[in-house]
């Protein structure tokens, strides 16, 4: 039988659904608005309890401390926030922004775009002064402490890179946390980062260096049920991959740093991907993401 539907009706009803996103929403703000994180949650269909991606932790340049989402009384911003920023949402690609402008003329954003395995990130800083700022730097922090599926701490297991190639366990880095007496908070150099390098190997009853270097910026986590992984990276060659298993947290950078002259900008990109666990496929993903 022939059907009555109208053709743009039974074009919709054959169309295949458009793939679903990754939940992102915006990290509820702070009581008060000087310390708080400031950032994005992340969820998964196949997941229990979030991430959170701290964006940024930290941001400084040569004028000084421009914001830090803890308070510490050694490390005072220049300007405290008075006013939390507003995340607002781009309904057509489900990307969430925000925007935060001091008083000492800087100004900084963050974006992410969800999509179905992965979400794409950018934070930007911009010059408002009339001077050249120098060393502008941050700190991004995702955390997987509100996940079971990944946030078990004080330990590297199911944590990875690519070396020689191929996955290389956290686990097999030296010195071991036995070796240092505390609880793993490690540093990897990437393959570049081990040829420029020239800082502490260790910092006590914090993090230190490990021996072995990685391949790719990229650090990743196995789900508990080793179904699906978790992964960062950021561009800009990062100098090291990191994970405190305290918290634990992972990083990839981003650690280039710019000077930005006035009315000019600087760029961060990077990505987090939530996808089955198929190491070849995370690393041909990487390679791609960092293609220019």
């Amino acid at each position: 039988m022939l059907s009555c539907l109208p053709a743009l009706t039974l074009a919709a009803v054959l169309a295949p659904e458009p793939p679903k996103r990754l939940d992102v929403r915006p990290i509820a703000p702070p009581q008060t608005a000087t310390y708080g994180l400031l950032g994005f949650e992340i969820r998964a269909p196949w997941m229990t309890g979030h991430l959170q991606m701290r964006m940024p932790e930290t941001l400084n340049s040569s004028l000084g401390l421009h914001f830090i989402d803890h308070d510490r009384a050694d490390m005072r911003p220049l300007s405290p926030l008075r006013t939390w920023p507003t995340w607002k949402q781009n309904r057509m690609n489900g990307a969430w922004s925000y925007s935060v402008r001091l008083p000492e003329g800087v100004e900084f954003s963050g974006k992410v775009i969800p999509y179905a395995d992965r979400v794409r990130m950018e934070f930007r800083v911009r010059n408002r002064t009339r001077q050249t700022i120098r060393n502008v730097a941050n700190q991004m922090c995702l955390v997987m402490s509100h996940s079971p599926d990944f946030g078990e701490r004080n330990t590297l297991a199911r944590m990875w890179t690519f070396r020689d190639g191929v996955p290389f366990d956290l686990e097999r880095t030296t010195p071991t946390p036995r070796d240092k007496g505390r609880d793993p908070w490690v540093l990897m150099l990437t393959r570049s980062g081990a040829r420029t390098y020239a800082g502490p190997r260790d910092y006590p009853d914090g993090w230190w260096v490990v021996d072995q270097a990685a391949d790719l910026p990229v650090i990743a986590r196995t789900s508990v049920d080793g179904k699906h992984v978790l992964a960062i990276t950021w561009d800009g060659d990062p100098v090291y991959l990191m994970s405190n298993t305290r918290i634990p947290c992972l990083h990839a950078g981003p650690t280039n740093v710019f000077s930005v002259e006035p009315g000019k900008e600087c760029i961060w990109r990077g990505t987090i991907w939530l996808m089955p666990n198929d190491a070849e496929r995370l690393r041909r993903a990487v390679e791609k993401s960092l293609t220019p």
